[in-house]
């Protein structure tokens, strides 16, 4: 694997009232976050936090997951940067990596 080339993919997962300032900050990092996708998504289990009645009826978390494809190169600098900037924030992560990457256009 190239430094530069899109190799893995990096999932963030965290509570809903993150989406916002999270976005925010991968915004403003185009050189290590240059294009993500969001998405909601339903947090289960006996380690995800129940925020309010909803939450507590639901018996599910609201979460934002957050997909960006990267090359692995960048991913330690990306992380690094997200703890710094909100270094209480219970965010998850995990990588996959990508076999191929590419635009069909």
């Amino acid at each position: 694997m190239t430094q530069g080339r899109t190799d893995i993919v990096l999932t963030l997962v965290a509570p809903a009232a993150l989406e916002e300032p999270l976005v925010d900050l991968l915004l403003a990092m185009p050189e290590l976050a240059g294009g993500f996708t969001s998405s909601p998504a339903d947090g289960h289990g006996t380690r995800v936090p129940l925020v309010g009645a909803d939450e507590n009826v639901r018996g599910r978390g609201k979460r934002v997951r957050i997909e960006i494809a990267l090359a692995s190169a960048a991913l330690s600098t990306l992380l690094d940067a997200i703890r710094q900037a909100m270094p209480a924030a219970p965010i998850h992560f995990w990588t996959m990596p990508i076999l191929d990457f590419g635009s069909l256009q």
